[in-house]
């Protein structure tokens, strides 16, 4: 791929260059991005990572190849790496159905520790769940926690906040727009470029695999939307100065510093005291990302055959994540959680559940305080199953 060569066939058309300039909602500070780019054009190891639901792990399109993430990776390491560009890496953390709480709850495990970068960051991090937050229970809270995350990072890493569509229209880009404006991101829009063209210039079956995921056309064209908008913050003048981390959050950063514990998770370093009870076995069904394989790591399984103690654990913190696989299926029950004695959330599949990933927000405070946590088995469901997939709090 030459430079600023783009995927689709239609790159050269003036139509679709006005789609590449009707995604770009907001360049964004331009200082962080140009540093990216200015190290990878030194030859310096670089790495473009993506966290996402299952658009960004790559379904709908024919093969891994030919999804949104590999592409805009292929795209920026054409353009800006050097040599035989090996000196560009990519981590892909998209999961089908998960939030973006539960990208929060991976984002250590799922992004940072696949960094191979002598510094373990990425430093190019692409954000994309405008279609999967729909009801998620912190008020786009963690997804802001998520993006301040990463913008604190000690590299200074440049963020994207991508909102890919559904066939339908659907995104949720008005109420996750402000936290782009807050920090000064880049914003890449499908709905605003590619989504007005269907019907005319593609059909809906031509840029939609289903009803929630593009074709590898579709991954083509939300590939060169991110690229025309790299593409334009780089030919612009470096911002003078570096985004604002002091400013005041759009809805809320209060889930930073969130610790979260897998099945594997070395607890030493943690403050927790935890028993597994029932739940000691793995899930080997849980999780998976097209080109890495199981990730996620091991987890909190009932298979429904033990002893039906509870998984309790004590430690201090303000909020509580717990997430689960939400399973359409008899074999699997109701499992509850309890604060201090209290039960505070039940949790279960049920009709159009097919093993996602879901979050609940089991307890939130303004102060740290120690409470213990029992997750049992409902009454009635002692005998069935149910996976817990991670546990987090901020201390």
């Amino acid at each position: 791929m030459a430079e600023n060569v783009y995927f689709s066939k239609d790159a050269e058309a003036d139509w679709y260059q006005m789609v590449l300039r009707d995604a770009q909602m907001s360049l964004g500070n331009s200082l962080r991005l140009k540093r990216v780019i200015e190290r990878a054009q030194a030859g310096e190891t670089v790495t473009v990572a993506f966290i996402g639901g299952s658009i960004t792990e790559g379904a709908g399109a024919s093969q891994y190849q030919e999804c949104y993430a590999y592409r805009v990776f292929q795209g920026f390491k054409e353009r800006f790496g050097v040599g035989d560009k090996t000196n560009v890496h990519c981590v892909n953390a998209g999961v089908g159905g998960t939030p973006s709480p539960f990208g929060l709850m991976r984002y250590q495990r799922e992004v940072v520790d696949r960094v191979r970068d002598g510094d373990g960051l990425p430093d190019l991090l692409v954000i994309e769940f405008a279609v999967n937050d729909y009801q998620e229970p912190t008020n786009h809270r963690a997804y802001e926690s998520l993006v301040k995350t990463a913008l604190m990072q000690e590299n200074a890493p440049a963020v994207i906040l991508l909102f890919s569509v559904f066939d339908g229209g659907f995104n949720l880009q008005a109420e996750l727009r402000p936290i782009g404006e807050r920090y000064d991101l880049m914003m890449v829009s499908i709905k605003n470029g590619a989504y007005p063209r269907i019907g005319t210039k593609w059909t809906k079956e031509q840029f939609f695999f289903d009803q929630y995921h593009p074709t590898s056309l579709g991954h083509a064209v939300m590939a060169d939307c991110v690229l025309a908008a790299i593409d334009a913050a780089a030919a612009r003048d470096t911002a003078e100065t570096d985004i604002d981390l002091t400013a005041a959050p759009a809805y809320g950063t209060d889930y930073l510093g969130l610790v979260s514990v897998f099945g594997d998770s070395d607890l030493a370093d943690m403050d927790i005291q935890l028993d597994r009870g029932a739940f000691d076995k793995d899930d080997t069904s849980a999780y998976r990302n097209t080109p890495v394989g199981r990730v996620c790591g091991k987890n909190f399984y009932n298979d429904g055959k033990g002893n039906n103690a509870p998984l309790r654990f004590t430690a201090a913190f303000k909020n509580l994540l717990v997430a689960w696989r939400a399973v359409n299926s008899d074999s699997y029950g109701t499992a509850q959680i309890l604060v201090d004695g209290k039960v505070v959330k039940s949790l279960s599949g049920g009709k159009d559940k097919w093993g996602q990933s879901e979050v609940a927000l089991a307890y939130k405070a303004e102060e740290s305080a120690e409470h213990t946590v029992e997750i049992r088995m409902a009454e009635g469901s002692e005998e069935k199953k149910f996976t817990v997939t991670c546990i987090s709090f901020t201390p």
